[in-house]
């Protein structure tokens, strides 16, 4: 049977707000106060409402009776009318139609059906209408507000109203679809309306660990993720919730709360910031989204990586140099390993040199001998890997020029964890200037293994303290973190130049391709946050997001589920520098106990693994490697 009438509710089902909680606008709004109208107008803002209801004995009001009640204990001087349009402002700021929603309301309006709006609200029309138009919804009949008539769903009293209006008998069916359980549905339905309830907004995202903190700053990447994953399932994208829901509620408020680590470091030292890639890139765009000022330096992007930076500083082969160029835990071959220092292992002089030591291009590096053959073979070959290094420094150093980086202060910002490329930065900017240049450095952690030569600072973590659970977890699980901050773009294996002017050359690796994906959707969410937090952000806040993003970033790390380990399993992960070798994040299961204790113990994340195995066999998995512990301890 066909409905006379189509019926909308308005918030929190034609549209949406940004925030997760209606009165979480009023905390918002009071962060944009002065410094003693702000507490004041957190506190009492509910309060008069409340009281304005109470004082007008029916089940709506409007805003400028709220604002008469808060005159009443007002701080002499306050302008409450420019308070109470900027309120408006933000309501309607805040608004966005729900894709899904507004696609049936405009099918219907195409259809030539008789769609009407209506909302038990304090907002004056004006504000309504205007929302309405931000939101792209157009066509409807009528629009019905609670605020002008004090006839509400919530009583029932407005499904008369719209009967007479359109002069519909009692027997003329009303549809109308609504978020309350109540007002728009059981008391509908009592009134002679057909009710049809989305669910509540607090139920429409997936299931997940994240919950809302109750501040009002901290819960607005849960509103945004929202809207996210109904503007995904409109456009019949699969959008993936897990990685949304991770994207929106752990990287954004680490990242947008070490970049405000980043701004008070640079306001406070005066230092220009210069972001590192590929980690970097999604630090700066929160930086540069939600805090710096037009009167704050511009940030860069560097051109790096470990091979990048690493080679390029090496002037003479010490044993630091060889340590990275042999670094790595998967069995590449000798000629992999020549090969990511730019050697040939045909050219007759490395030929000659893997001769010399008894080992050829195919021979893997998995034992105490094959190590110390590939160490001999590149301290034989220090002259061609310097030589090599001259000229792929020439050309960083063109980049590094251009960008400015060793004119003056200096803050480098990179995802942690040793600070091995900073030291690098310094390497080669005592080479270009013959004096070392000033670079401090932000990062996400900073381990008890960071050159103590250098000066570091971590956001989470500083030398493994003090957020002490946090640094251990992370310890036994960088990769996440690598793959939770990275970039949406290829790795960097040098920097060249082509007519004198630098450019990237990048590592093009089909394994990459799910990292990509999730890397740019990931960068999406913390600029979509950022934007959204910026009005409000406050130095407070920085501890705030903080502590958040330990939580919650410990609590992945320490405690995953069969979820977690599933989704990271089908994530491939580089080894070492270079590209050359590939692993998941967590391993397929072994097919045998003593298989997966293997596998556990060389996982890059052994929680995540765990967490595939069934209970039995993940309790005869940590006996096992137990008992590998002792037998393998040192005397």
């Amino acid at each position: 049977m066909t409905a006379d009438i189509a019926s909308f509710d308005l918030f929190d089902t034609l549209v949406q707000r940004a925030v997760w909680r209606p009165h979480d606008l009023f905390a918002l709004l009071a962060a944009t106060l002065p410094d003693q109208a702000g507490p004041w107008f957190a506190a009492e803002r509910g309060r008069a409402e409340a009281a304005a209801r109470r004082a007008s004995g029916i089940t709506e009001i409007t805003l400028a009776a709220i604002y008469a009640e808060l005159a009443r204990t007002a701080p002499q001087g306050l302008d409450l009318t420019s308070i109470m349009d900027r309120e408006i402002a933000l309501e309607i700021e805040g608004i966005a139609a729900d894709p899904g929603i507004a696609a049936a309301f405009r099918a219907l309006v195409a259809a030539g059906r008789r769609v009407i709006i209506v909302s038990d609200m304090y907002l004056p029309r004006h504000a309504i209408e205007t929302m309405i138009e931000r939101a792209g919804i157009d066509g409807y009949a009528r629009l019905y507000l609670s605020s002008e008539t004090g006839r509400t769903k919530a009583s029932g009293a407005v499904w008369d109203e719209i009967r007479a209006d359109f002069g519909l008998t009692a027997e003329a069916r009303i549809v109308h679809l609504g978020d309350h359980p109540e007002a728009d549905g059981a008391v509908a339905r009592r009134c002679g309306v057909t009710p049809s309830l989305v669910s509540p907004p607090e139920r429409r995202l997936p299931a997940n660990r994240y919950q809302p903190s109750g501040h009002a700053l901290a819960d607005l990447p849960h509103a945004l993720l929202r809207r996210a994953l109904a503007a995904q399932q409109h456009v019949g994208q699969a959008g993936d919730p897990y990685w949304l829901t991770l994207a929106y509620l752990v990287v954004a408020p680490a990242a947008i709360g070490m970049a405000g680590l980043i701004h008070s470091r640079v306001r406070a030292e005066c230092r220009r910031p210069f972001f590192l890639a590929r980690d970097g890139l999604v630090f700066q765009k929160a930086y540069e989204t939600a805090w710096r000022t037009e009167a704050a330096p511009p940030s860069h992007y560097v051109w790096s990586s470990r091979r990048c930076l690493n080679l390029a500083a090496i002037t003479t082969l010490d044993a630091s140099d060889l340590d990275f160029l042999c670094s790595g835990v998967s069995d590449l071959t000798i000629a992999e390993y020549l090969q990511r220092a730019a050697l040939d292992p045909a050219e007759s002089a490395v030929a000659a040199a893997m001769h010399r030591h008894g080992v050829h291009g195919q021979t893997a590096v998995n034992d105490a001998p094959s190590r110390a053959a590939l160490r001999a073979i590149f301290t034989d070959l220090a002259d061609p890997i310097t030589a090599r290094a001259g000229i792929e420094r020439r050309d960083l150093l063109a980049h590094l020029d251009q960008i400015g980086l060793f004119d003056g202060k200096a803050l480098v910002v990179d995802l942690g964890w040793h600070g091995s490329l900073q030291r690098s930065l310094i390497r080669l900017g005592t080479i270009a200037r013959g004096t070392a240049p000033d670079i401090t450095g932000v990062y996400l952690g900073t381990t008890a293994r960071r050159a103590r030569d250098i000066e570091a600072e971590g956001f989470l973590f500083s030398d493994s303290a003090p957020q002490s659970v946090v640094a251990a977890t992370v310890g036994r699980s960088y990769e996440v973190l690598e793959l939770l901050f990275s970039a949406p773009e290829s790795g960097i294996s040098h920097v060249a130049c082509r007519d004198g002017v630098p450019y990237p050359v990048r590592l093009e690796q089909a394994e990459e391709a799910p990292r990509l994906a999730i890397a740019a959707l990931i960068h999406d969410a913390v600029t979509d946050v950022a934007h959204a937090m910026r009005p409000y952000l406050r130095q407070e806040h920085i501890a705030m997001l903080r502590d958040l993003a330990c939580t919650r970033l410990a609590g992945l790390l320490t405690a995953p589920d069969r979820t977690d380990a599933a989704r990271f399993a089908a994530i491939p992960h580089a080894e070492g520098f270079g590209a050359l070798s590939y692993r998941p994040i967590v391993p397929p299961s072994g097919r045998s106990l003593f298989a997966a204790a293997g596998a556990a113990r060389t996982a890059f994340w052994p929680a995540g693994y765990l967490a595939r195995l069934d209970p039995g066999s993940r309790f005869a998995v940590r006996l096992i490697n137990r008992l590998h512990r002792r037998i393998t301890a040192p005397a």
